[in-house]
């Protein structure tokens, strides 16, 4: 009588046999070896003018700032044509843009002095700090071009929260201008827009100091 041994000796080499077959095929077809993830994620910086020492007395209230439709998206945008845009899929935003647009405002108008403090327009207010001011912004674009430059453009609102208090409404159309980037390094069109948020947050300071 064979052994068990002897019974299993030729399905074992048959099974080593098999496998030494899918090995070399796998290396005959040339299968893909696993990629570094090429996504580069980025957020906008704070402005770099020197803080300034803040006397003003204002609290503002600050609205969610509102975009368009096609830059609610993680991917930073290019525009190629009137009516073509890219989206870089590996060039990425690390918050959604409309809150780093709101984090650079508020924290671009407290150095600039133009308010004591800014508000979230989603939270209440603390007890003693109601706003004087309700600030509404409206990006239009903020995008880079095919040309190098950037597109940075917002419409804002500055009213008063008490319109007994004889304080204007203040409204403004703000285009940043000289704006560049480089289309191999979306890191430079992420600083472009810091930029052009630090603009607009110096146009708005002015309006709040009149």
């Amino acid at each position: 009588m064979k052994s068990h041994l002897s019974l299993r000796l030729p399905v074992v080499v048959a099974a080593l046999g098999l496998a030494a077959s899918a090995a070399s095929l796998t290396g005959c077809l040339g299968l893909p070896q696993a990629q570094t993830d090429p996504t580069r994620t980025y957020v906008l910086s704070l402005g770099t003018a020197p803080a300034m020492a803040n006397a003003s007395t204002r609290v503002v209230r600050l609205r969610p700032v509102e975009l368009p439709s096609y830059l609610r998206t993680r991917s930073l945008v290019v525009r190629r044509g009137d009516n073509e845009i890219q989206l870089r899929d590996f060039a990425r935003w690390g918050e959604p843009l409309e809150l780093g647009i709101a984090r650079v405002l508020r924290e671009d108008l407290l150095a600039r002095g133009g308010a004591r403090t800014v508000q979230s327009g989603l939270l209440p207010a603390p007890a003693g700090e109601e706003p004087n001011f309700e600030l509404t912004v409206r990006v239009l674009a903020c995008e880079g071009l095919a040309d190098g430059r950037v597109a940075f453009r917002a419409a804002w609102e500055l009213s008063p929260v008490d319109a007994t208090a004889g304080a204007a409404v203040s409204r403004g159309d703000f285009q940043a201008a000289e704006l560049k980037w480089s289309a191999d390094n979306e890191a430079t069109l992420a600083a472009a827009v810091s930029r052009g948020v630090d603009g607009l947050a110096a146009e708005i300071a002015a309006a709040l100091a009149r």
